[in-house]
């Protein structure tokens, strides 16, 4: 049974109980070689952020749970308590394969005496728990069978720090701040039973009004009583905290126990627990949605980041060449060396690296210690420490480089490759030996890591993409229904064969045509708000696994044509006042450098479409407006702007883009000036720094 609550004081010591394990494989080849809490996160530990976010909740005492490279763990953990008002504790178990064997672990210890927080050792978050813990503890001193406060924080389904791949439907009593039903949602289902709900109808009975929620982060952070480790001994078959404890609890009869939440808003929180993940938060920590706990704050000792212009840190003994170019969100490390004519946009670079010249890096994160030669181009993946990139290597999108691999003159690295320099297996065949060659090539030192069978921490019965979508800069939308799907798609041995026929002829890109046209003359005709028409365009477009480039290439040219240029009064007023309704619902479907250029080309084509005598009326006024209304950056516009697609194309098209070249020109002025104050700036700074 679990033990009887301890008589609660004032003076109770705040506990709180860290997994530093992931109990998963989505790091690896590179959490074969370290703990996952120890990846650099905007070069500073994962876990850091973890305590961080602790010890602001008031934490005193923490235990850091570990399984995977423990010696590691606890060895930063000491290192981290020399500077810590906080006592932290390391507890090591080389047996536990799951959170039900850590919880049951801990349990067996007896080392938790009140109430505490339970998180991994991947959580970053600027919350303050003080609201929630009063509000559990209040909660748990009215009903002791409240066992368990879930924290929750509402986002829309394409928010940057959703898991793509692990959503979840929550049903809540806002009322009692109850959760009544709990249900994993994957991006792909396996088999119809997954595509649909099951639920308790007495939860109607003694609840009736309640919340199907499908737009919350599961923050996986949890304020738990006592009885939470033992009743995971009690049911020894509890593996996963979601999906077999909480959703065992509230489909029991028997324990008669209950868990709530506590709904967050305002506050960042997220879990670094996938690929795609750790690149979301990394965009997120660069933007500074997570203040107080961005690079310049200097989380970690020793270190001394600076904040420049365009989201750009850097320390102090940072050598950058005259010529080399640091666009905007990125972070340098100290001692890193930057060649000539080497550009770098939205990434982050460790310590001690040293970047050759020429060199494109983009979207991507270069760990400590790492070398890249000249002419090298690096795109959206992660690069370990101690990686060398001889000259000439093309490292193409969603690859990660383990530690120490050398990858060799001119080779190219094929997108979403896991490379590692540990030892291949004995029983690898030659063939597939000399595979891995021509990818280090001839000089290089390292193989593609290859999952052992059976080694998928997801069910069996899961779909594979499932996988796929939660792996760095995977597009959602190139997972294509595989066979199997098709034929579960189209119809089960209980529909008629006609049924079939008539889902058959139907195009997809045509039905999409219809559905979005529908959806928007309804908004428009209804004058409904952004929020609503982007829920209901966002549905659509994962009902029919599009990608925001097909929402985009429907939904612009829709808000286009309900612009009247030919009334009264001036056309400029007639674009601003739809814009200014409906331009937000365009910058939702818009999330990065590339989306605002794609939109760009769309615009172009979509506004020579137009009647004539209108395009140039719409055009030009439509382009100030996404810029001002920060949709469209800066960047974005001069690269569309001089690429050679939008030169291309039909007259009206080029005499649109002619329009724009006043605007280029005031952009490129201005660039220029801030460009030059910048490094007015820098040589003061030298001079004084030589003084």
């Amino acid at each position: 049974m679990p033990p009887k609550e301890k008589v609660e004081s004032s003076e109770q010591v705040l506990q709180a109980v860290i997994l530093a394990d992931s109990f998963d494989e989505r790091f690896q080849p590179i959490t074969l070689e370290t703990a996952r809490c120890l990846l650099p996160l905007c070069n500073v530990p994962l876990i850091s952020y973890t305590f961080e976010f602790l010890a602001v909740a008031g934490v005193q005492e923490i235990f850091v749970f570990c399984c995977s490279h423990s010696d590691k763990v606890k060895q930063f953990v000491k290192q981290y308590g020399k500077q810590s008002n906080m006592k932290i504790h390391t507890i090591v178990s080389q047996e536990c394969y799951s959170v039900g064997d850590a919880m049951r672990e801990l349990d067996a210890k007896q080392l938790i005496d009140t109430d505490f927080i339970l998180v991994t050792g991947d959580v970053v978050s600027n919350m303050k728990l003080d609201k929630v813990l009063d509000e559990h503890r209040a909660r748990r001193q009215a009903d002791k069978s409240a066992i368990m406060t879930m924290v929750l924080k509402k986002a829309s389904p394409q928010h940057r720090s959703r898991s793509v791949g692990d959503g979840a439907l929550f049903v809540l009593d806002q009322a009692s701040k109850e959760c009544l039903h709990y249900q994993p949602v994957k991006a792909f289902k396996s088999s119809r039973q997954d595509r649909r709900m099951t639920m308790d109808m007495e939860i109607f009975d003694k609840h009736p009004e309640v919340q199907i929620r499908n737009d919350l982060i599961d923050c996986q952070i949890d304020i738990c009583s006592v009885e939470v480790p033992a009743l995971f001994t009690e049911n020894f078959d509890y593996q996963d905290i979601r999906t077999d404890f909480v959703h065992g609890i509230l489909t029991s009869d028997l324990l008669g126990k209950t868990i709530h939440f506590q709904e967050v808003t305002d506050v960042y929180a997220a879990r670094v627990r996938s690929t795609q993940m750790y690149d979301a938060v990394s965009k997120d920590i660069i933007s500074r949605w997570t203040f107080p706990m961005v690079p310049d704050s200097n989380l970690q000792a020793g270190d001394c980041y600076e904040f420049r212009r365009g989201l750009v840190y850097k320390e102090k003994s940072v050598v950058l060449s005259r010529t080399c170019v640091v666009e905007e969100k990125v972070v340098i490390g100290a001692n890193t060396q930057i060649a000539e004519r080497s550009v770098l946009s939205n990434c982050v670079i460790g310590k001690n690296c040293v970047i050759g010249a020429n060199v494109k890096i983009d979207n991507a994160y270069i760990w400590d210690n790492v070398t890249i030669m000249d002419d090298c181009v690096v795109q959206h993946s992660i690069i370990a420490n101690g990686v060398v990139l001889e000259k000439g290597v093309t490292v193409e999108k969603g690859c990660l480089i383990s530690f120490n691999v050398k990858v060799g003159a001119g080779s190219t690295v094929p997108a979403y490759s896991r490379l590692t320099a540990l030892p291949e297996d004995e029983d690898d065949s030659e063939a597939e030996l000399e595979s891995e060659q021509a990818i280090v090539g001839a000089t290089g030192r390292g193989r593609t890591f290859r999952e052992a069978e059976g080694s998928d921490d997801e069910d069996d019965e899961v779909d594979p993409r499932n996988k796929l979508v939660n792996r760095l800069a995977y597009d959602f939308s190139a997972l294509e229904l595989d066979q199997a799907q098709q034929e579960l798609a189209s119809g089960s041995e209980f529909e008629s064969e006609a049924s079939d026929l008539e889902e058959d002829e139907v195009n997809p890109a045509e039905d999409l045509d219809r559905e979005v046209t529908q959806t928007l003359e309804r908004a428009f005709k209804e004058n409904h708000t952004v929020d609503i028409a982007a829920l209901e365009l966002n549905t659509l477009r994962m009902a029919s696994n599009s990608s925001f480039h097909e929402m985009r290439k429907r939904i612009i040219p829709s808000v286009l044509k309900h612009m009247d240029v030919t009334a009264p009064v001036k056309s400029g007023k007639a674009v601003k006042d739809v814009l200014d309704k409906w331009g937000p619902l365009i910058g939702r479907m818009v999330h990065d450098k590339d989306d605002q250029i794609d939109g760009l080309y769309i615009l172009q084509r979509a506004s020579a479409a137009l009647a004539p005598g209108t395009s140039s009326k719409v055009f030009a006024p439509s382009l100030r407006y996404f810029y001002d209304a920060d949709i469209l950056e800066e960047d974005a516009i001069l690269i569309w702007y001089h690429s050679e697609k939008s030169q291309e194309g039909s007259e009206e098209e080029k005499k649109l883009r002619a329009l724009a070249a006043p605007m280029i020109a005031f952009l490129e002025q201005s660039d220029s000036e801030d460009e030059s104050e910048e490094e007015s700036e820098e040589e003061s700074e030298e001079e004084s720094d030589e003084e």
